[in-house]
């Protein structure tokens, strides 16, 4: 069976933000969103037995595979009683139907508003990282989104 190039970058691409998360799982707890269940934890770029396991477990999946479920899942945090330091959201695509960029900003606007209440909650910011394709906003749109949001940039 042959990748697509296209699901190679999706697989790298989500390899990057599981790095993240365990990266970040080390300061507070991470919201790591997904539009659909994962059947098995990224390729680490380092060896899961050099990862602290109390990092993975800081890590929180919320499964969201349309807009209606983020919106609400995202809603339950302030029901939450460990609000997150991070949010990181994979596949910016899975929510931008019609209107890709109108709904990409409105995904973005969703997050940030809620990364300021959990930053307010914490006494201390709150991190939101975002993976677009390029391929679906187009280059321009996602410096924009970022510039708008004040969204990290991760390689």
């Amino acid at each position: 069976m042959e990748t697509r190039e296209s699901d190679r970058d999706a697989v790298q691409n989500r390899k990057i933000l599981f790095d993240t998360a365990i990266a970040c799982a080390k300061n507070g707890k991470v919201l790591f969103i997904l539009p659909e269940e994962l059947n098995e934890l990224p390729q680490l770029s380092q060896d899961l037995n050099q990862v602290d396991r109390h990092y993975l477990k800081m890590i929180i999946f919320l499964y969201a595979p349309n807009s209606k479920s983020l919106l609400e899942g995202v809603a339950s945090l302030p029901n939450w009683q460990n609000i997150p330091s991070t949010i990181i959201l994979d596949d910016l695509s899975a929510y931008c139907n019609n209107n890709k960029f109108q709904n990409a900003c409105g995904v973005a606007a969703l997050l940030t508003d809620t990364a300021y209440a959990c930053s307010r909650s914490l006494k201390s910011t709150c991190k939101v990282f975002i993976s677009v394709e390029q391929n679906v906003l187009s280059e321009r749109n996602c410096k924009t989104l970022q510039e708008l949001y004040e969204i990290s940039d991760v390689e």
